[in-house]
């Protein structure tokens, strides 16, 4: 995972795009709001207790959605928010999801666009820039915290065609910046539906989990960690979102998440894995470092 990462394509079109919804505004004290933001994690936080997960459509010049459509990405969301939930409990953590906007309108946004969005990272990156700005301006965050009672809301940005989906999160090192954590998740990979998994892969890297699949020097993933998840924990979902027969299922998680990612995500304190492949990045838990802030 790079510090930009993930899906940019979406972000493009959020930031140049209009957001719109009817809500009514709840003032927080802005004190408060500046305490928020100085959270190491980024917006996302802990996954442990109560989480919330905004859902943004976009429209662009080549793509949008209708309303069946939506309902299915909404049924996928709620596959993966309860599969995430399941494993927090594999973990003794109280870990609950609020994703669902369809039964909680205020946490559906839509977003129209005249770029022609893609998964190139130089996009990406670009908008995951301008989006900081434009969640700023446009998603009333703190009525949000009031009304669900948490610090904890991450970003979805559903994208109506092919691409990799991928996530932007806040490094400890970005201090005021990229605070607002992101994923983009497109409708297909290559001509296959998107399924569930890649939503709860996406979505746990907001609150800390790592790619297993991939070395990663910036965040401290080496080849002989990927060899020894692969051998040891090859149905991890950050090492695979797929069956164990290479299928992808729309609406069911046949995945897991094993102890390294549950160690990432703060679910345990110590696994054997951090001193024999001197992992870090569990201080505070769930957040990303460089290692430049230690």
């Amino acid at each position: 995972m790079s510090r930009k990462i993930l899906s940019a394509a979406l972000l493009i079109s959020l930031l140049m795009g209009t957001l719109w919804q009817t809500m009514t505004p709840t003032l927080q004290a802005a004190k408060t709001t500046a305490q928020w933001k100085t959270q190491k994690t980024g917006s996302a936080g802990v996954l442990i207790g109560k989480s919330v997960l905004v859902s943004i459509f976009v429209e662009d010049a080549d793509s949008k959605w209708n309303e069946k459509q939506k309902k299915d990405v909404n049924r996928k969301l709620k596959v993966a928010a309860a599969f995430i939930q399941r494993q927090g409990k594999r973990y003794k953590k109280n870990v609950t999801l609020v994703a669902d906007s369809y039964a909680n309108p205020d946490l559906q946004y839509e977003v129209k666009t005249k770029i022609k969005l893609d998964d190139s990272e130089k996009r990406l990156n670009r908008f995951s820039d301008q989006m900081q700005t434009r969640i700023e301006q446009s998603v009333n965050v703190d009525e949000i915290r009031e009304k669900y009672d948490t610090g904890s809301i991450g970003f979805l940005l559903f994208i109506n065609k092919s691409g990799v989906s991928s996530t932007s999160v806040h490094y400890m090192e970005d201090g005021k910046k990229n605070f607002y954590e992101m994923c983009a998740l497109f409708s297909k990979y290559e001509k296959e539906a998107e399924g569930a998994a890649t939503y709860a892969h996406e979505i746990l890297h907001l609150f800390g989990a790592r790619d297993l699949y991939m070395t990663s020097i910036t965040d401290g993933i080496s080849s002989a960690l990927v060899r020894h998840v692969g051998k040891k924990y090859p149905n991890d979902i950050m090492f695979s979102t797929f069956t164990k027969s290479g299928k992808t299922l729309k609406y069911k998680i046949v995945n897991q998440v094993d102890r390294v990612t549950a160690f990432y995500l703060g679910w345990k304190n110590t696994i054997p894995e951090k001193k024999k492949f001197a992992l870090g990045g569990r201080n505070p838990k769930g957040c990303f470092s460089d290692g430049t802030a230690w």
